[in-house]
């Protein structure tokens, strides 16, 4: 049976990737898109939902292994609930990431390709592929995880936490039903995207991040993370990414330039071409960073697993404390990582009073229960879990391409 996910996304540039790959995805089952403020404002993000459907739909009818691919769109009895959420943060000034991803999150393609955007819903036909809810996306988040089995549904977060932290709010016990929370979000010990410390899910709304991590500690629910130190380095080339018969590479023959592109690829395409572009302008590489595509390959290589399940092979994880900065005037959404005691920093907390104040025991006060990798495990907390290591960039390269588009690598 595949893995039921609920995914919630800000459509933006990554997101769309990671919501194809999701969608191509056998192993998974996606029962509810949930749209958050993040990348744009929520109810611009909840129209790119359905301008990546529109493409989907024309892909599927023109293309004839589409279908294949994408077989979960064709089943009307398993309809995925798209519902519309938070358009902005519950606690602090609200941040949206237009300045990367365009003022409609998808690099403005609203205004300069409107073929993409569907004709305006009519409220009294039902959506091809799509139940469109009218309800708050928290509250059909909690409908969901009351009507399936405990451990059965995984969360994908890829934006802010923002409807998640309502959720919790609202009920707390329906909520800890949930098998895992996969979150792309946060930095580390890498710099952030935002600011000098911050990745922009973390930054956007640090209150939400933080109701969700402390959640987390006390056991509710089991918390993987995803953040920028093992995204930034999963990065595919553009070459990859946008067809040659939108933008010439120097690595395409004759014959790739003058294949016609599917509906996909032009909507993905026309959305990369101003991506590219910015990314020269920063003095980056010429490739795309994956970082919501790696929150759900992740999800896509361990589905089914139940809660503290050890990872793959090839894949890493390690459990880490920190707090999240919510009010810093340079330092909002920053992950304040302790290394004291850790060894670290070969420093000795053993005596340290202020442990407690922390909300950590002291170093000799850890019991003999092992973590995946082996760590010990504090008493009075039920850390997250950082993915440290995938089975390459390469794979998850080879996995995107031949799922989203059908391309053999």
């Amino acid at each position: 049976m595949p893995q039921k996910i609920i995914l919630d996304t800000d459509p933006g540039v990554d997101d769309v990737l990671a919501i194809l790959l999701s969608l191509a995805s056998p192993e998974l089952q996606v029962v509810l898109i949930s749209i958050v403020f993040g990348n744009t404002h929520a109810p611009i993000a909840h129209g790119n939902l359905l301008k990546i459907y529109h493409s989907l739909a024309k892909e599927i009818e023109s293309i004839p292994n589409a279908q294949a691919r994408y077989g979960s769109l064709t089943d009307q009895n398993q309809k995925t609930i798209l519902a519309l959420g938070e358009d902005g943060p519950i606690g602090g000034e609200k941040s949206v990431a237009a300045y990367f991803h365009g003022p409609d999150g998808l690099s403005n393609i609203t205004e300069t390709h409107p073929e993409f955007t569907p004709p305006k819903l009519d409220p009294l036909v039902p959506h091809e592929h799509l139940d469109i809810s009218s309800k708050p996306s928290y509250e059909v988040m909690l409908d969901i995880l009351r009507e399936e089995e405990d451990d059965s549904v995984v969360i994908v977060a890829l934006g802010p936490l923002t409807n998640l932290a309502h959720a919790l709010r609202s009920d707390p016990k329906t909520f800890s039903k949930v098998s895992r929370v996969v979150w792309m979000g946060g930095a580390l010990d890498h710099p952030g995207n935002t600011s000098p410390v911050s990745e922009f899910n973390c930054f956007a709304d640090p209150y939400a991040a933080n109701e969700i991590l402390e959640g987390c500690k006390k056991g509710l629910f089991e918390l993987i993370l995803a953040p920028l130190d093992i995204t930034t380095p999963h990065a595919i080339p553009f070459s990859d990414l946008i067809h040659p018969s939108i933008m010439s590479f120097p690595n395409k023959t004759e014959n790739e330039i003058k294949t016609n592109a599917t509906p996909l690829e032009l909507f993905i395409s026309s959305m990369l071409v101003r991506v590219r572009g910015l990314q020269a302008s920063f003095g980056l590489e010429d490739s795309m960073e994956m970082h919501d595509p790696l929150a759900v390959w992740f999800t896509l290589n361990h589905s089914n697993q139940k809660r503290n399940s050890n990872p793959l092979k090839g894949w890493e994880l390690k459990q880490k404390d920190f707090k999240i900065e919510r009010i810093g005037e340079l330092t909002r959404g920053m992950c304040v990582i302790d290394k004291r005691g850790t060894g670290e920093l070969n420093s000795d907390r053993s005596k340290d009073e202020n442990l407690k104040s922390f909300g950590i025991l002291s170093v000799g006060e850890k019991n003999e229960n092992k973590g995946r990798m082996g760590e010990n495990i504090e008493k009075s907390l039920q850390l997250p879990w950082i993915i440290t290591k995938t089975p390459g960039i390469q794979e998850l390269r080879k996995v995107l391409l031949g799922r989203v588009f059908g391309t053999k690598v």
